[in-house]
């Protein structure tokens, strides 16, 4: 029953917060429905889709695929006119579920896990996130979905295969969360060492999943492009040599600066007048958006604690290398990458009772959320 009125919870509310939107840059659908034709390549283009590839005669769309091969069930019940938005409401409120779920296998009480899974459904731009559906945002949720799936497993039977699959269809939906692979190696490590030949079966067993998407995404853009090259459908976006954004390359450790900004100084902009503040699509600072996971930082000493900041560091430090931080957006998106690591962390610094100050700073970061998907979705009040 709380798992049903959790999800019905999120659904309708995730559902009103859209304001009767729905993305344009549904390119995922698109993709789907050339899926269902036995096509890599879509054969519809219009002006706000600017980041299609045209390749020798054809449009690709740029981004990892796994959003589209899970619609195209319901692409090919609805057709091209089914909304992307809709997808990613119904896919975003199946992760506060898988949420909770999680929490619950590490053994908190229902209060923490409710409190952890209300805390990420509507006190983090998953709720922004959720209730747009963009392409960029979709691949978020869908990666997220895939991930979380992952971590059930890891707390569950631990089958080592199935949880390398799980990843490897994540890392199809953002790339960057195949570095998440680095929690399971330090969590798993009583599994890989010492080095023997059952260890090293473990450790096979679970690349296993991840390498044989990563040959799948090599051989997709291969392929479209004659480019094995994750980055490759990235250097044939339209106008992307000119984007000043990029002018040092794609990744770079001149851009850690930016994403340092992005993700803990950037704040809304502050005015005099009606309607005060207004918030920033460029980026705004985590700790603004989501007070709430300040707990993670009174998280207890343990393995799962080292293999979470693991896995954290080292997948925001490969995202920093990227000249973009999300634009446009509300917080900090590429922070969802790693978010599951972040909640487990939360989860423990609160305990198995909630204290007031953490209902109270649950409350502070859905107000704020609350606060800018009004500002965005509903009066498309923003600035830079």
């Amino acid at each position: 029953m709380k798992i049903l009125l959790l999800f019905i919870t999120t659904l309708v509310i995730y559902s009103i917060s859209a304001f009767g939107n729905d993305t344009p840059y549904n390119y995922f659908i698109y993709l789907a429905d050339a899926f269902l034709h036995g096509q890599l390549y879509v054969t519809e283009s219009f002006p706000w889709l600017n980041e299609l590839i045209k390749w020798q005669g054809h449009l690709y769309v740029v981004y990892p695929p796994m959003p589209a091969i899970i619609l195209m069930p319901y692409v090919f019940l609805l057709g091209k006119g089914a909304s992307q938005t809709l997808s990613s409401i119904l896919l975003g409120s199946v992760n506060s579920v898988l949420v909770y779920l999680l929490i619950k296998r590490l053994n908190y009480s229902v209060k923490t896990a409710i409190l952890v899974a209300i805390s990420f459904a509507f006190g983090t731009n998953h709720w922004y996130l959720s209730s747009v559906g963009s392409a960029w945002f979709l691949a978020h949720i869908t990666a997220l979905f895939f991930l979380l799936l992952a971590l059930l497993e890891t707390f569950g039977k631990q089958r080592l295969l199935l949880i390398g699959i799980l990843l490897g269809m994540s890392f199809w939906a953002r790339t960057t969360v195949v570095f998440t692979i680095f929690f399971f190696y330090v969590y798993f490590l009583n599994k890989f060492w010492p080095l023997n030949r059952k260890n090293l079966y473990n450790f096979s067993v679970l690349n296993l999943g991840i390498i044989f998407f990563v040959l799948l995404d090599a051989t997709y853009n291969f392929l479209r492009f004659g480019n094995f090259s994750p980055l490759s459908p990235y250097s044939l976006i339209p106008g992307i040599a000119q984007d000043p954004i990029f002018q040092q390359g794609f990744m770079n450790i001149a851009y850690i600066q930016r994403h340092i900004e992005a993700l803990f100084l950037k704040l809304p902009v502050f005015s005099s007048s009606p309607p005060f503040i207004i918030p920033s699509l460029h980026s705004t600072a985590i700790w603004f958006t989501s007070p709430v996971l300040l707990y993670s930082l009174r998280a207890k000493k343990s393995l799962l604690m080292l293999a979470c900041w693991v896995a954290i560091i080292v997948t925001q430090s490969v995202i920093a290398l990227w000249g973009g931080v999300g634009f446009a957006q509300f917080g900090y998106r590429f922070a969802q990458d790693f978010m599951p690591f972040v909640l487990i962390l939360v989860a423990s610094g609160i305990g198995q009772k909630p204290t007031k100050l953490a209902y109270f700073l649950l409350c502070i970061s859905i107000l704020v959320n609350l606060w800018g998907i009004v500002m965005v979705n509903m009066f498309n009040r923003w600035t830079i």
